[in-house]
């Protein structure tokens, strides 16, 4: 257990906001933007969702505050999308007012697949209000370049990552050349047609690919990564003038969050031992 705390001071900041604003000045200091998730997920019950929501306001009010450069990101389990999808809405909106009003960006992550459509319709309720509202898509999903479509409609922002979730082999790529192939696609269909967007990996290659396609293409991209991997990179990438956003996760829950990381793609491991051993 020791051990695991180590390598979760890695990835998560700690359990309580203070630990996140602390690390999130840390990356603003190195010239990082900082995105805050409050940790938490698939909740049924609504006390939970609502002690969520006030930490959000509480979390966005103390951003303002210490002039934090950055986003927070809600997961939609943990708003309450499990018990009804407008209940989850009418929970978020206080946040993305509050997000509004300090004009920051309002992200939601993506989790499962039993929640793809869900989320996107949150989305989109939320775009109605705000036009500077971010969804993540899943590469590994073969439904993806049809959610991408739309949401560049919507002209809503995306986070494209190659997703962490294993899912069953009728609705998801499970090879590691199908799931690249696919998220370089999409990186394709971002930097031609998008507003905005980020790009949510720590692969070299994807990286250079989207380095390549900045050359051809004006689109404002973002690089986001997770805290605690690839932190050489990052820098490299803030000292050659592209903004770099930085996944700050923090809470008392963080030991479902770090073991499902871990447990959902065995590959994860390897990134976090390579990066722990490098740190």
């Amino acid at each position: 257990m020791g051990l695991v705390t180590r390598f979760a001071r890695q990835w998560v900041a700690g359990e309580t906001m203070a630990d996140a604003l602390r690390v999130a000045n840390e990356a603003n200091a190195r010239g990082i933007d900082a995105l805050v998730n409050h940790l938490g997920e698939h909740y049924r019950e609504k006390a939970p969702v609502e002690a969520t929501r006030r930490e959000y306001l509480d979390l966005l009010a103390a951003m303002q505050t210490e002039g934090i450069r950055g986003e927070v990101s809600l997961k939609p389990t943990q708003f309450g999308v499990l018990i009804d999808r407008a209940y989850a809405l009418s929970e978020m909106i206080p946040v993305l007012e509050a997000t509004r009003a300090t004009g920051r960006v309002l992200w939601l992550d993506m989790e499962g697949a039993n929640t793809t459509d869900d989320t996107i319709w949150i989305g989109e309720q939320l775009l109605t209000r705000y036009d500077r509202v971010g969804i993540c898509l899943q590469a590994n999903l073969k439904r993806t370049g049809d959610d991408l479509e739309r949401l560049i409609r919507d002209g809503a922002r995306v986070r494209l990552v190659k997703g962490a979730y294993k899912e069953t082999p009728e609705i998801a790529y499970r090879t590691r050349s199908e799931i690249d192939r696919a998220y370089l696609s999409h990186l394709e269909t971002l930097f031609t047609r998008a507003r905005h967007f980020a790009v949510g990996s720590h692969d070299g290659r994807m990286i250079d690919r989207a380095l390549a396609l900045a050359k051809a293409h004006p689109t404002p991209f973002e690089f986001a990564m997770l805290q605690g991997v690839r932190d050489p990179l990052k820098i490299e990438l803030v000292r050659a003038g592209h903004q770099v956003a930085e996944y700050i996760p923090y809470g008392p829950n963080w030991l479902p969050y770090f073991t499902r990381r871990l447990r959902e793609r065995p590959r994860n491991v390897i990134t976090m031992v390579r990066s722990f051993v490098s740190g």
